[in-house]
């Protein structure tokens, strides 16, 4: 792998988990144990790496359909995620995705869907997985680093707005990582 396809593969890794950072947000309070904060992070590690297998699996039973078009369905699909997350950044910044937890499921059920565009991806994975099967491993720890450093932060207007931004610039670099894709020998 040469230096760039490295920077535009972990570039990859981190805007494809970027929806975990707004998932987590706010989940802990400061009344809350340490050990709930690694709790949680690990549930959203758990599901990124959970829909990453699930999606390549599920990729690898129907890749035989798309070999003559491969690069072009993968380009497809990063333009999907990305507008998955514009469209996203836009909800949570307008206030539409705002979710109250109470239960342990419930947050469960909130890093399944912060995996759905790791998921997405992963549908691709036998056509395009940068790192190989180290993938999985770099997608489960992308996830919980983001969970780790945001679970704690207060529910605030600006907070939010902050991290729809990085949602969304994530959405932004999401696109120009697939045109890279298509048209350059980069990835």
């Amino acid at each position: 792998m040469t230096t760039s396809s490295i920077i535009l593969g972990i570039l990859f890794v981190i805007c494809l988990t970027a929806p975990v950072a707004t998932r987590s947000m706010g989940l802990m309070s400061a009344d809350d144990q340490p050990s709930q904060k690694w709790k949680i992070s690990c549930m959203f590690a758990l599901s990124q790496g959970l829909a990453a297998g699930i999606g390549y699996t599920l990729g690898r039973l129907f890749s035989h359909l798309f070999t003559y078009i491969a690069d072009y369905m993968v380009f497809v699909m990063m333009l999907v995620v990305a507008v998955k997350m514009f469209v996203d950044s836009m909800r949570i910044l307008k206030g539409k995705m705002l979710y109250t937890i109470n239960k342990e499921l419930d947050i469960f059920l909130l890093s399944i869907m912060a995996a759905m565009n790791t998921f997405l991806m992963s549908l691709m994975g036998p056509h395009f997985m940068p790192f190989g099967y180290w993938f999985f491993l770099i997608v489960i720890l992308a996830g919980f680093v983001w969970s780790f450093f945001t679970v704690r932060i207060e529910f605030k207007p600006e907070m939010i707005k902050k991290l729809s931004f990085i949602e969304f610039s994530a959405s932004v670099f999401m696109v120009v990582i697939s045109v890279l894709y298509l048209f350059t020998d980069l990835i």
